[in-house]
């Protein structure tokens, strides 16, 4: 057994054509046969079926498919973290991922210590779901993940490691003119069930106001949305509110944003969230990686305050 046979059938398990794998692994249809049937022969198992409408995994074949796949992402990290150790001044690459409308800390220290610290590095900073933030950290696909977690024994990162970096509270979100601001007591069930809500794709958001719907009743909601300014527009314009953590107005590249109402909702929902970096501990992170973090650390932390 070989990596080429194990990369030939995972290819051929996506295409289902042993012409198209073929085509696409750039060697010949019967090469590619030879290697399929001396595999399945190592593993005593069948792992295709062959017919006139394709080459088709196996149930047997379905069952190891997800440990070839996995066989052949740990060859790749391994090939990735050597090349690094290798050579750490020709191969500096960081792949961020954070949760909605925090980017100023990530692109304001980057460019900041550009010329002093990062000039020789690719760097990859992005907006995610927390749920794609998980996987793609538990995957070893990113390095760090920036995420908002209220409870650190979440289920959806067990095993992968969280490092606090500070705490802040949900609120709600909503333009100046909005009646809430006028309320001289703490906001109720009542009034929350007269707001029309927009949501940032974050799934405490989205269980949240799935709790305050079976509270209330359907609630009106117009939009779900990642980006800060867009959101920004629809509490503006549409006079929606929004859930989301205080530190995100200070973090936020959308300067607008900060400028928003706060509504304070701890008396209704359980508001205390702590943000942090995701990692996976069986994932080496390069030197400049950690520099990185330690210098968005340090800038959340400065924004937070």
């Amino acid at each position: 057994m070989n990596f080429d046979q194990l990369l030939y059938a995972e290819v051929l398990a996506q295409h289902n054509s042993m012409q198209k794998a073929a085509d696409v692994l750039h060697i010949s249809k019967s090469g590619l046969s030879i290697a399929i049937h001396q595999l399945e022969n190592e593993l005593e198992v069948t792992l295709f079926d062959k017919s006139s409408s394709g080459t088709k995994l196996t149930s047997e074949g379905r069952q190891l498919l997800s440990l070839i796949s996995d066989i052949l992402r740990f060859k790749n990290n391994l090939e990735k973290t050597a090349t690094i150790v290798a050579n750490p001044q020709k191969h500096q690459k960081v792949s961020i991922h954070y949760m909605n409308t925090m980017l100023k800390p990530f692109i304001s220290t980057f460019i900041d210590n550009y010329v002093a610290k990062f000039e020789n590095v690719q760097v990859n900073i992005s907006c995610h779901e927390f749920e794609s933030i998980v996987r793609r950290v538990r995957s070893q696909e990113i390095d760090a993940g920036f995420i908002a977690i209220n409870n650190i024994n979440d289920e959806s990162i067990k095993n992968l490691d969280f490092t606090p970096v500070c705490d802040s509270k949900l609120v709600l979100f909503c333009a100046p003119n909005n009646p809430l601001n006028a309320l001289n007591r703490p906001i109720s069930l009542t009034d929350l069930k007269k707001q029309k809500f927009s949501l940032f794709n974050d799934k405490f958001h989205d269980e949240i106001f799935e709790r305050l719907q079976f509270q209330c009743g359907p609630l009106s909601l117009v939009l779900r949305v990642d980006d800060a300014w867009a959101m920004n527009q629809a509490i503006i314009n549409l006079n929606t509110v929004c859930f989301g953590r205080i530190v995100q107005g200070n973090l936020s590249s959308n300067t607008d944003f900060s400028k928003l109402k706060i509504i304070h909702i701890g008396h209704v929902f359980d508001d205390d969230f702590k943000l942090g970096w995701l990692t996976n501990p069986n994932y080496m992170i390069s030197e400049k990686a950690q520099e990185l973090l330690r210098d968005i650390t340090a800038e959340v932390k400065k924004d937070a305050q």
